[in-house]
Parts: C-alpha cells; structure tokens; sequence
C-alpha cells in the first residue's frame, strides 16, 4: 500500500524537511539571509580589524622597540627615579652571572636575550648640538630579536650590518637637528609596516659626532662615533633624541661593564606565559637575595602608552561592537519575523496533516538556524574576500602621536567568526519562535485563513 503524504511527512527527520522548506521558500528568506551575511561580514570586518590592530601594536613594542616579551632589571628601574637615572639603578656583575645562569637553565623557554645600557648626554657634529637620550645593546642579538624589523633603518644601514662598535644610528628628527638630511619615513615602510631591508641614501654635514656624558663615577667623557644610519624613533619627541649604538660604545662613553637592563623574548609570545616566566624569575632572585626583579613589557614603563591605548579602544570596542551587534541583530530579527509570519496558512496546513505544535515550533526554529549557518558560511566567503582585497591593497594611514604610519589590516579569527555565527543563530532562532508558536497556536481554520 502506497503511504499517504501525511504519512510520509510524519516520518521524514525533521531536520531534513527544514532544509527542504528552506530550497522551497527561498524567497520568503532571500531578505532574512541577505541580513545575516551582511551581519556577519559587518562583525566579521570589526572585529578582525581591532583584532589586527591590537597585535600590530605589541608587535611594534615587542620586536620592533626591541623590548621582548619581558624586562629584567633591577629593582626600582622602572620608577620615576630610575628613569630619571637609570645608572643608579645597575645590573652589576653578580647580577649579571645570576641572570645569564637563569636564563641558560630555561633556555627551551627563551628566544632571545639583549643586554641593554641607557644612556644620555650631549652630542654634537661640528657646531650643532643637542641632547640625546638612547641605549647600547647587543648588536646582532638585537637584530634576532626584533625579527621582520631588523632592517630598522630609515637610511643608510642598520648597526648590525655596519658591523664594529664606532657605529651610531640617529633619531630622524635628531639628524636634521645636526645637520644630516634623509628620506623621509614613509619611503622606508614596506606593506606590512616593516622597513624595507634596502640602503637609502642620507647626507650629514658631519658624519662623524661626539658624544658626552659623565660616567658612573662621575667624570666627564667624550666618544667619536660615525653614523651608520637614521632611524625612527616612533614617537615624535622621542625621534628628536633618540641614538642607537653598540652595547661596547655605551659602556666605553659610561666608562663602565655595567647594564640596566635584559630584554628577554620567549619562545611563547603570549602575556600568560611572559607572567609565569617572570614570576620564576622573581622567585629565585628572591631567594638569592638579589634586588632583580623581571616584569612582563605588558606591566612596565615602556608599556604604559600601549596600556593606555588598549584601554581607549577597549571602550571603543565595546562601544562599536554593541552597536554593530544590535543592528544586526534587528535586521536578522525583523526579517525572520516577517518570513515566519508570510507562512502562517503553512502552518495551518501542516496542523491539518496531523503536526503536534511543538513539531511546528521545532520546524520553523531549526529553519532559522539553518539559515544562520547558511548566511554565515556565505558572509565568511565574502567577509575572506574583502580581507584579501583590503591586506593586499597597502593602505596606511596616521594615528595619534606615532611619527611612522600604521598599515591598515584585517584578520579574520576562527573565534570570531564563531562568535559571529553564534550570536547571528540565536537571534534568527528567536525570531522565528515566537511567530511560529503564536501561529501553531491559531485554531487550525484561523491559520488556513490567515491573510
């Protein structure tokens, strides 16, 4: 015996005959699912942007500022004291040892180390002079560490490929202070936001400068050094002091073997791990009595712009992210609303061939869902496509107080497309519940009669 069509449906997997109604109905959910890709793409692109945004700028404080994922010091560094004179607070030589033998014990954990000395003073090429305000460090673990910016040099070359220690590099807003003139710092930016690895030519009216300071003990020293190159500093009024030479150079115009600092990058780039490491590390020099203490870059002074920064776009964020989400959300709502309510003589008729009403509402909301997915699959193709379109297209644009321009990039994250799906299916979900329940309610001729 033949079964009936009320039979049949009876047993077809709900699931499956949703998907069917979807291929049925399409155009009573064309505007519903156009509304979901649109939401997602407009999540999606967000997001990813603040998301890309976020991990530019510890980038350029991680490697490109050559900082690392934390800073060893000693104790009292980072007040205000320390950065007004950083020479009263040294990493001496039993310090030195207890730092070396630490990090050569956790060596799997660590990626790279630079010895670091601040120093400042006067520098002067021929009649021009102005104070400076920079470090010594070692060269070539300095280049490792700071990865695709290892080139860090607007013109002329970078320390660890003029070789030697009679090398200097100069601020570009100190340069043009001392006579020298370069190219400016947009000629340097490859797409990425890194400086391309090639020599541009400079010119300074002196290429060699004196510096001067007084030592650790006191006494007044001059060194000659010759410029190598011109870097940007990052920020304006730090670009109009800044120097960069080798760690030997630093000590020798010190007249010292001390350090004030470790940079120390991690194999594991993440803040969680950048704490625990240091936490180890504050323990055992504790236990030594040692006044070392290791604090991730995310928690120091040289963090404190970036602390500030993410905070502000948190709140923008938060702002955007709200707005963004109940504009979605309300399109998504509406449009389901209004495709569940053109089906109401629909329900009427399934209520006739024999459908429970909890069946009806099960149907119409596991429609809802599929047609999230199917929105958010379509949304992810495009939202992949403008991101492609918008990396590839090398747009940089200024911000704030940072003298170098920022390249405009968007990642689009597994979590955040999952959030974004997640969010888009909820919503399309209640909006398709409540009419399909208030429908399946409806005596059974009231739904075959509905307008």
């Amino acid at each position: 015996m033949t079964p009936s069509l009320t039979d049949r449906l009876a047993r077809m997997p709900v699931g499956r005959l949703a998907w069917r109604n979807l291929h049925g109905h399409w155009r009573h959910s064309l505007g519903s699912l156009l509304s979901i890709v649109v939401g997602f793409v407009a999540i999606a692109l967000f997001q990813g942007y603040l998301d890309d945004l976020e991990d530019i700028q510890a980038r350029w404080n991680e490697q490109r500022g050559m900082i690392g994922s934390l800073v060893i010091e000693r104790a009292g560094a980072s007040g205000s004291e320390g950065r007004q004179d950083p020479l009263a607070y040294p990493i001496d030589a039993d310090g030195r040892a207890f730092v070396d033998a630490f990090l050569d014990v956790r060596r799997s954990e660590v990626a790279e180390q630079v010895r670091v000395l601040q120093v400042s003073g006067l520098v002067t090429a021929g009649r021009a002079s102005a104070m400076f305000l920079g470090q010594g460090h070692d060269v070539d673990a300095g280049a490792r560490l700071r990865g695709g910016w290892a080139w860090n040099a607007v013109a002329g070359r970078p320390l660890h490929v003029a070789g030697g220690e009679g090398s200097i590099m100069l601020g570009g807003r100190l340069a043009r202070l001392l006579d020298c003139d370069g190219p400016p710092v947009t000629d340097a930016v490859g797409s990425g936001g890194a400086f391309i690895a090639a020599e541009r030519p400079f010119t300074c009216r002196q290429p060699r400068v004196q510096l001067s300071t007084a030592t650790v003990s006191g006494q007044i020293n001059a060194i000659d050094l010759d410029v190598s190159g011109l870097i940007d500093a990052g920020l304006g009024d730090l670009d109009a002091r800044f120097v960069l030479m080798p760690l030997a150079a630093a000590q020798r115009l010190l007249d010292t073997d001390d350090i004030t600092a470790y940079h120390v990058a991690l194999a594991r780039r993440d803040a969680a791990s950048a704490r625990a490491f240091a936490a180890a590390f504050n323990a055992a020099a504790g236990a030594e009595g040692l006044p070392l203490v290791a604090t991730p870059w995310r928690e120091h002074a040289f963090g404190e712009m970036y602390r500030r920064g993410m905070g502000m776009l948190g709140i923008y964020r938060a702002l955007v992210v709200l707005v963004v989400l109940a504009i979605a959300g309300m399109s998504v709502f509406t449009t389901m609303l209004k495709a569940v309510n053109e089906r109401v003589r629909e329900v009427g008729t399934l209520r006739s061939l024999g459908f429970r009403q909890a069946q009806i509402v099960r149907l119409f909301t596991l429609e809802g869902g599929l047609l999230a997915l199917v929105g958010s699959a379509a949304g992810l193709a495009l939202a992949a496509a403008l991101i492609a379109i918008v990396n590839a297209a090398g747009i940089t644009y200024s911000a704030g107080v940072a003298s170098q321009p920022i390249p405009l990039s968007v990642s689009l994250r597994p979590a955040t497309a999952g959030g974004a799906a997640g969010f888009l299916a909820l919503v399309a979900i209640a909006a398709a519940w409540s009419p399909a329940r208030r429908a399946a309610r409806l005596p059974i001729p009231d739904a075959l009669g509905h307008a």
